[in-house]
Formats: structure tokens, sequence, C-alpha cells
């Protein structure tokens, strides 16, 4: 079967000319706030199986047509519903696939996974790979925003969207909503002047990261087999991460897997451990301790001497929605119990919690709730809710783009039916972690100057995995003023604009923070010379902020302030 990688994401390319507006496929909507609704259909008359189409929107920009809808109640898109969208992309009933006074050059059927493009007597079926098709989100909603590609050109058949198009969104069940109620369609105009931007690829981490955490399912086994070695290769080492949580490791040890990685990434020892069947974490730092938590596990690293917590997820797959929150209620509970010094490892109160791996959240959206939340569905075996953060607050998500893309998805399968997703997560306590940079490698939609820069080809990760590698950089961003020491230390000149000067006569620095007024960390410098040292602060604006000097007796914080 033909493969559309190149073909779909040729949409999806950044580096382009900035806009008003940029609609990421993402699954958050802040992005068409300012965008107001096409069309509003009556309230109540879906009858034949609920489906009540709402509210729809529609932009465009210089590669796509996005549609934003929303439903009278929550469904899973990619199946067991009869939704269809009819896009009429030359706004001409006398041609393509006429419908209730449209004629439709494209139809998809969203709980088929499938669609048509036609051009006069031509006419093909299609997956979403030959339409450019993204959809977000991923697990059940009554809210959805997708993507279609303006210019279509395949199997002989070609048309564009240039000037005004017609839509219809139908429910095709018995009886079934339809927008418009009447025949015929929507009308949009597009703007031909729209350019988007899409997010920016930050490949090197910043200086502020204690650590490079990557996520990265690589199906079954795939790491191991010789013909992918290269590509694999070279997608480690463009991101080089610190601490790399695996799902799918099936046959081998973790200790076989450490030794692949450091064939890869020569002069680093890396620790290892294998949990549940599948999951492996490999760290640069030291693993202090590990459990399995009902098929997945937790590891506590020993980062710089600041402890963390990272579960290593691959929940149940597909239609398995009950094992899924099964497993994920489990999680929390976990977590509670830490969190509540009932757990079988003590940890401090304060430690930085991440969920990470492969949650295959494509059903019921329940269970990414309960990650974010703590909402535990089935508190008669789990326990009671509670706010997972150390804060009391929920837990945030990275969510990233991948590169060079609009989308969030981290698994794509170009020549099957499911549309790409984003089935790989990563959660954390941002009361005590900063996100400084996330992305997920996704080399097809690279440009030449890029794969040349980072030693990468185009098709790296499609033929290394059906996952893509999901990278977050973090740093412990909070100060615990309980923690501070009070010690004899100079820092001059301040004001200062260029250089910070050290001075400490009773303790050896360890390392410097320089950190904003929010206490994000802005600069990270590990010392070795003794009592006297500098931080260069040159390349920070103007303002007041804080530098945190660790010793072995504790740690100090003085407030600098920094001129041009």
């Amino acid at each position: 079967m033909k493969s559309y990688v190149g073909i779909f994401f040729l949409c999806l390319l950044s580096g382009l000319l900035p806009g008003q507006i940029t609609i990421l496929i993402d699954g958050s909507f802040e992005d068409w706030e300012n965008i107001e609704p096409i069309f509003t259909d009556d309230s109540g008359d879906g009858q034949s199986n609920g489906i009540d189409i709402k509210r729809i929107w529609a932009y465009n920009d210089q590669n796509n047509i996005y549609f934003r809808f929303e439903l009278g109640k929550e469904i899973n898109l990619q199946e067991d519903n009869d939704l269809a969208i009819y896009v009429d992309y030359d706004n001409n009933i006398n041609t393509g696939f006429k419908i209730n006074g449209v004629g439709a050059e494209l139809r998809y059927f969203f709980g088929e996974r499938f669609g048509t493009i036609e051009e006069g007597s031509d006419m093909e079926f299609v997956n979403f790979a030959p339409v450019g098709l993204v959809v977000s989100p991923t697990v059940s909603s009554s809210e959805f925003e997708v993507s279609f590609s303006r210019s279509i050109a395949e199997f002989g058949v070609n048309f564009e969207a240039e000037s005004t198009i017609s839509i219809r969104i139908e429910d095709n069940g018995f009886n079934g909503d339809e927008a418009p109620n009447d025949l015929g369609g929507m009308q949009f105009n597009l703007d031909l002047s729209n350019q988007a931007e899409y997010p920016e690829v930050i490949w090197d981490r910043p200086t502020s990261t204690e650590f490079r955490l990557m996520t990265y399912n690589i199906e079954n086994d795939q790491l191991f087999d010789p013909t992918r070695r290269n590509a694999f290769r070279r997608i480690f080492q463009a991101a080089s991460p610190d601490v790399i949580a695996f799902q799918e490791i099936r046959d081998f040890s973790s200790a076989q897997t450490r030794d692949i990685i450091e064939d890869f990434l020569p002069g680093q020892t890396w620790f290892h451990q294998k949990h549940s069947g599948n999951v492996v974490t490999l760290s640069k730092f030291p693993i202090n301790f590990s459990e399995s938590i009902d098929g997945n596990a937790a590891f506590y690293l020993d980062i710089n001497g600041e402890e963390i917590l990272l579960i290593n997820c691959h929940l149940p797959c597909c239609e398995n929605n009950f094992g899924r929150q099964q497993e994920v209620d489990a999680i929390m509970e976990y977590i509670r119990e830490l969190k509540d010094g009932s757990s079988n490892y003590d940890v401090e109160e304060g430690t930085p919690i991440l969920i990470v791996g492969d949650m295959n959240f494509v059903g019921n959206s329940n269970q990414p709730h309960t990650f974010r939340t703590g909402d535990i569905f089935n508190n008669g075996a789990f326990g009671e809710d509670f706010a997972p953060d150390w804060d009391d607050t929920e837990l945030l998500d990275a969510n990233p783009y991948a590169s060079n893309t609009f989308g969030t998805f981290t698994w794509l399968n170009p020549n099957g039916s499911f549309y790409p997703g984003k089935l790989d997560w990563i959660f954390y306590t941002d009361s005590e972690l900063s996100l400084e940079n996330t992305y997920s490698i996704y080399t097809p939609a690279l440009d030449f100057n890029t794969l040349i820069d980072r030693n990468l080809q185009a098709g790296d990760v499609i033929s290394a995995a059906d996952h893509l590698p999901v990278i977050a950089d973090f740093s412990f961003s909070i100060v615990d003023v309980d923690d501070l020491v009070s010690l004899d230390v100079q820092i001059y000149p301040n004001p200062t604009s260029d250089h910070l000067y050290i001075r400490s006569e009773e303790q050896i620095i360890e390392r410097v923070k320089v950190l904003s007024q929010d206490g994000r960390v802005l600069i990270l410098k590990n010392l070795n010379e003794d009592f006297n040292y500098f931080v260069e602060v040159a390349d920070l604006p103007s303002g007041s902020y804080y530098i945190l000097l660790e010793t072995k007796e504790g740690r100090v914080v003085k407030p600098f302030f920094k001129v041009r």
C-alpha cells in the first residue's frame, strides 16, 4: 500500500510567515476564541442517537482548512458514531459527490475512519493521510477540532480550495441530525492572506535544565532490530536525554537496553531497571528504588541530590477502557498513599512526581481526567479522590507538539485507518518542577537544514517505531524557605551588568541557580572551585532576580538587580 507520510505532513511544515491566528490541533480551543461560529444549529433536533450538532467554526491558513464542532453529547470520534463531513471545495453543486444540495469533493466518515475524494468521474477511497486529516482530542469529547489539506492531489484526483467552500455535517444514523437542516451547505469564505506560524522546536536544552526526559514506546522490541539501528541511533543522538522511559521492551533485559544506549551515546554510565513486563527506565542518575504498580512501575531517581518519582506507564490498549481506567486508578492510589506517608518507600514532602509513557488514551476521557485531577473512578477499590500535586492542585500535562507541525499527536500509522493520536503523555507536579521545553520528534516534517544540522533523516521516526520520541526539559524551580540557611556569602557588584561574583569564607558552593521573581530557574551552573566564583548574567533582561547558592550545609538565597 502506498505510504502518505510526506503527503500528509507537507501541510504541517513550519518556518512560515507569522499570522494573526494559528490554529493548533491540540485539544485546547483557546486559539478559536476570536473566531465566530459559521453556523449554530437548532437545539435538540438530534434524534437517532443523541448526537445533537450545536455549533460549527471554520478557519484556514496557507495550507489547511480547520473545523471545530460542538455536539450535544460526548462521543469517541474514531468509532461508534455515524458522523460525517462533506466539503464542497469549489462551492459548486455540479462537481463532486452530490448530497443534499452540495457537491462534495471530500467526504469523510469519522466513525468508519475512511473517506472519498472525487473529481469529475474519478473517485477514490482514502484514509486520513491523503487528505491531511488531524483530529483532537483522541479521547471522547463533546467538542473536536479537525483539519484537512486545502489542496488534495492523489490518485489522479486534484482539487484545491481557493475562495469559498461549502460544508455539511450530518449524523447518518436513522433520523440523525444535520447541519444545516435545509438543503445546501454552510458557506465559508477563505482568507487567502492568512499565514500561520507553528510552535518553534528548541532542540538544545535550556541552560536551566536539571534533566532531559524522553519517553518512547519502541514498538515490540524494535530498538533491537539491526535494520532499524541507525535510525534509532540518530534519534537518540539528536535528543541526548538524561532519563529514558521505555515501553514495549518485551524480550530483552534492562542491561541489554543499556548496552544499546551506551553504544548510541558513549562515555556515560546508565543506571537501569525493568518492571511489569515491558517498561524499562534508563537514567544517568542513580535509581534509588523501584517497584511495580499494576502493570506499570515507579522509579525513584537521585537527580544531583534531589529525588524525583518517575512513574513509567504502558496502559492497556485500544478498546480495553475498563483495564486502562483500573491501572490509572491504581497509580493515583499509589500517589495518594505516597503523599499520606503510607507507601512502601518513604519520600520527603515535595518530592517531584512525573507520570509518563504510552497511555493509550483512545477511549473514555475519564482516564486523563483522573491523572490530572486525582478523581478516582472506582473509589470502592482504590480509595478516595485527592489533589495529586503537593500544593493540592492538579497535575499539569506537558502537551508537546510534534516537531514542525501544529499537532500534539505522538503515534501514527500512515497506512492504517486510525487517525494520528496523542497516546504518549507527560504529567508532572508543577509545584516542584518547571517545564522549560518540550517537543516530540517527527522527522518527516523537518526541513532540509534541520535534518542536516541534527544528523537526522526524514524517515527516521517512521522507520524506528510507530510512536514518536517525546522530550521534556525540567528544572527544580521552587525554593522552600524552610530549607534556607544563614551563611557568610557575598555577591558583587549588585546591581551588575554582566558578571555576578560570589565569595564565601565558610563553605564551598557546589551549585548556583539564578531565579526569576516567580521562582523559575533561568541559569544553572555546577561549580568545582574553592570559595570564589562568578556567574554570567549578561544575557538576562534588566530587572530583579535571586541567586540560589547550594552548599553541603544548606542553601542561601540573595537578591540582585541586573542593569544594562
